[in-house]
């Protein structure tokens, strides 16, 4: 049967995980004051309450591209998590009464069938849920490129004069990240790791979109009939925060 899931596990872990330090030079890059530019970038507002994120992965060891779609509605306090793996869905999460009932969709293991369950958190925790649902998800994004530590700013290759591309690196990881300038958000993330004879190879590539809703789409917020979806009992049992 499929794996269980709960919102917040899901919204506990961060969108996009990234530490990297240091510096890396090319000799046809301009060095300039890549921190700043990208902080300056960062701090446009935004007023929509409703945000679309899309993450498409590629990876030198997978060779099927997964996606994930992840939509918050921080008006209704709803949102909509789903993940593909070569553009089959796999795995659904529907998050709605603003956090209280989560409704977890997944693929059967022994048919393939998409199957689900659907309960109710118990107070605390829907309390908790409320409060994650009232965060932008944009600008936790933008507060985590601000905090970076980008060393190098130079313009790529584009008909798009917005935007911008910045470097960080250590000893054995590089990241190179194209900017929207217009809104702060990374376009695109390409993640380099050394090889045993010390040459960068690519590790990933991750193209993000990031949009505003004028609403909640409708038909993510449910599935098609040949979908069973059951009633359960809340799988978390005590009504409080796990520690940690």
């Amino acid at each position: 049967m499929m794996k269980k899931k709960t919102l917040i596990s899901i919204l506990a872990v961060p969108l996009v995980v990234v530490a990297v330090s240091g510096f890396f030079y090319l000799n046809t890059d301009r060095v300039v004051g890549a921190q700043s530019e990208t902080i300056a970038a960062a701090d446009k507002a935004t007023n929509s309450q409703v945000e679309y994120i899309k993450i498409s992965v590629s990876s030198s060891t997978y060779s099927d591209c997964s996606y994930q779609i992840r939509i918050r509605d921080r008006k209704n306090l709803s949102e909509v998590t789903e993940d593909y793996v070569g553009g089959v869905l796999q795995n659904k999460i529907i998050v709605s009464e603003e956090g209280r009932r989560i409704t977890s969709i997944g693929r059967d293991h022994v048919t393939g069938k998409l199957v689900g369950n659907t309960w109710t958190l118990l107070v605390n925790l829907a309390n908790e849920n409320k409060k994650i649902l009232n965060i932008s998800l944009m600008e936790e994004q933008k507060k985590e490129m601000k905090e970076q530590n980008w060393v190098k700013s130079v313009r790529p290759q584009s008909n798009d004069a917005s935007l911008q591309e910045v470097v960080a690196a250590t000893n054995l990881k590089k990241e190179k990240v194209t900017i929207d300038t217009k809104t702060g958000l990374p376009v695109k993330r390409e993640v380099f790791v050394k090889d045993k004879e010390g040459n960068w190879t690519e590790d990933s590539v991750r193209v993000e979109e990031y949009k505003y809703l004028d609403s909640m789409p409708m038909n993510l917020q449910r599935m098609n009939d040949e979908v069973e979806i059951k009633e359960i009992t809340a799988p978390i049992k005590e009504d409080k925060l796990l520690k940690g």
